[in-house]
């Protein structure tokens, strides 16, 4: 995160820390994850890594989950086939019901978890477990090939789409979604007069060839299962090559074409119907919303605190879409685009209010009403920072809800707008070149991230980079470039600059510890880092993906807070 020209904090005492006070929630993926964990503790063997910080209560809630409860356990059951509860092995060995499921998997069979043995040689690691499936026979298959080549037959990976589906639905169910009604009492009086109902939307998602894959099928699914499950069906907006593909699945789906097309026809669609738009990605996992008050201060731990003491919601899209819906309308500006935080965690933003004016809506998941704007055809990449610059020129604000955050994985996902990122970059710098023509007072290079850039809107102390990161005010932009200018001149090695800004030796070695992050995205960085000097690690050569899945070079501020959290250490 840059920093930002600010006047010298007041020195304050430290921040106590407050315990968060929120009922556990699951989901098959978190539940999958633990059962691992006590697989390998249950096997015994003495050559594996395992999780040390799993707490007994997050333990028995994943065992308290019925069998039938489980994605594993058959779809539907043969009469007479073998009671999955009761599965072992020809060898014996005990095989547990699972929390996951292949996409391809018939809805008769069932898919398990079993320890394994420890090879001769073997130098273990983080194995240890091993999945298998079993026909209503009871029949335990270690592959996929032994299944097919069994029974004469080929498994398409559509074929178990019953299981993907119920397995949303699962998940949806364990993480005990808030009701709407605890979660509209955050709204002002005035704000709850502006309430919408759910049938005054269109919702729309913008999806293309994501049918192929197992990843994608999932997202498909989840997407589909959080607004059915409240009554509502979106309307999927395809390329014209997967239209019969989605509508296979028993989706309703039209050829919306490529990109920005495609969220034109969603916008146009929504006003000839009189309703407000609202798009949606095709692999959001989760809708978030923190409430409570600002930090004292923008320290780390003031923010981080006052983001840990936050009372949690997670809610369906169609309830955050009314919410958001609600506060624009009851507003004094009366914006007409809102939209969630550009990333994963918003903890940074207990630093600041909960709400933005001028920073650009990120295009995951918005409400548009009744704009009468559209997206630029023109666009491949970076559509949604036109189209806020398009809403502020019109309009003079938008609403970013900085404490409504989504979960999802597109950027590295097959299909979507990913196919359209090239390596080098190229369809970046093209898209960026038309923003800078149109919003030559808005739109400027990232100063440290190469294809990136930062919204400035004229007036506004706001800045937004496509990073995900707010980097203060346009004369802080301008004295980091100065000073990026006069590094560049003493042509110091890296490492020297590395090891100044650090405090630690260039040489020192980065290790992991046996801490384990709740943020995947963390966890993948750390492992990145670990075993690199310090030089190595922060000299610009490591990249990872945001928790917003932008690819970034890790920086010593990644290290610096990986170190603070007990995720690293150096080893001098």
């Amino acid at each position: 995160m840059a920093k930002t020209a600010m006047k010298a904090p007041m020195k304050r005492g430290p921040v106590k820390k407050t315990k968060r006070i929120q009922r556990l929630r699951g989901s098959q993926d978190s539940f999958r994850s633990l059962l691992l964990t006590h697989l390998k503790k249950q096997g015994g063997r003495k050559d594996l890594v395992v999780r040390q910080d799993v707490s007994k209560q997050a333990m028995d809630a994943m065992h308290a989950v019925p069998l039938k409860k489980r994605a594993g356990f058959p779809v539907k059951r043969a009469k007479g086939s073998v009671d999955p509860g009761s599965w072992k092995t020809v060898e014996g060995k005990p095989v547990t019901v699972d929390f996951s499921r292949e996409s391809w998997l018939p809805d008769d069979y069932a898919q398990g978890l079993k320890s394994t043995n420890m090879l001769s040689g073997g130098k273990g690691g983080s194995g240890g477990t091993y999945t298998v499936y079993m026909n209503p026979q009871g029949r335990t298959f270690y592959h996929k090939w032994q299944i097919e080549q069994a029974y004469d037959t080929q498994y398409g990976v559509t074929h178990g789409w019953n299981g993907v589906l119920r397995q949303a639905r699962l998940t949806l169910e364990q993480m005990r979604l808030d009701s709407d009604a605890s979660f509209f009492k955050l709204l002002t009086v005035n704000e709850r007069s502006c309430l919408p109902a759910a049938k005054d939307f269109h919702f729309g998602i913008v999806s293309a060839r994501r049918t192929r894959t197992e990843t994608g099928l999932r997202g498909i699914a989840t997407v589909q299962v959080a607004f059915t499950s409240v009554g509502v069906e979106p309307t999927w907006y395809v390329d014209a090559d997967s239209l019969e593909e989605y509508r296979a699945l028993g989706l309703k789906a039209v050829v919306g074409g490529k990109l920005t097309p495609a969220r034109n026809m969603v916008l146009r669609d929504a006003r000839k119907q009189g309703k407000v738009c609202v798009q949606c990605s095709d692999d959001i996992s989760s809708w978030e919303y923190r409430h409570g008050p600002q930090a004292p201060s923008r320290e780390m731990d003031a923010i981080n605190a006052a983001h840990d003491a936050a009372q949690q919601f997670v809610v369906s899209p169609v309830a955050a879409a009314r919410f958001m819906l609600a506060k624009m309308r009851g507003d004094a500006e009366k914006p007409r685009l809102g939209g969630v935080y550009c990333l994963g965690n918003c903890s940074r933003t207990f630093g600041g209010g909960p709400l933005s004016r001028h920073h650009f809506i990120i295009g995951d998941f918005f409400v548009d009403d009744n704009s009468g704007l559209f997206f630029d055809e023109d666009l491949t990449l970076k559509e949604d920072y036109d189209f806020a610059c398009s809403h502020l020129n019109k309009y003079g604000s938008v609403m970013r809800f900085n404490r409504m955050t989504i979960a999802a994985r597109h950027y590295s996902n097959d299909g979507g707008a990913c196919s359209l990122r090239d390596a080098k970059g190229v369809q970046e710098r093209k898209n960026i070149a038309i923003l800078m023509k149109k919003w030559p007072n808005a739109i400027f290079n990232h100063t440290t991230r190469q294809n990136e850039v930062n919204l400035r809107w004229k007036g506004s102390k706001e800045e937004e980079s496509s990073a995900g990161s707010s980097s203060g005010s346009p004369g802080s932009a301008r004295k980091r470039t100065a000073a990026m200018k006069t590094i560049t001149k003493k042509k110091s090695p890296t490492k020297t600059v590395v090891a100044k800004k650090s405090g630690y030796p260039d040489t020192a070695k980065v290790v992991r510890t046996g801490k384990v992050a709740n943020s995947e995205y963390i966890n993948d960085r750390c492992a990145r880092a670990a075993g690199k000097t310090v030089a190595a690690a922060c000299g610009g050569s490591l990249k990872f993906a945001t928790e917003a899945k932008k690819m970034v070079s890790y920086s010593m501020t990644d290290l610096k807070y990986d170190i603070k959290r007990g995720y690293l250490a150096i080893k001098k």
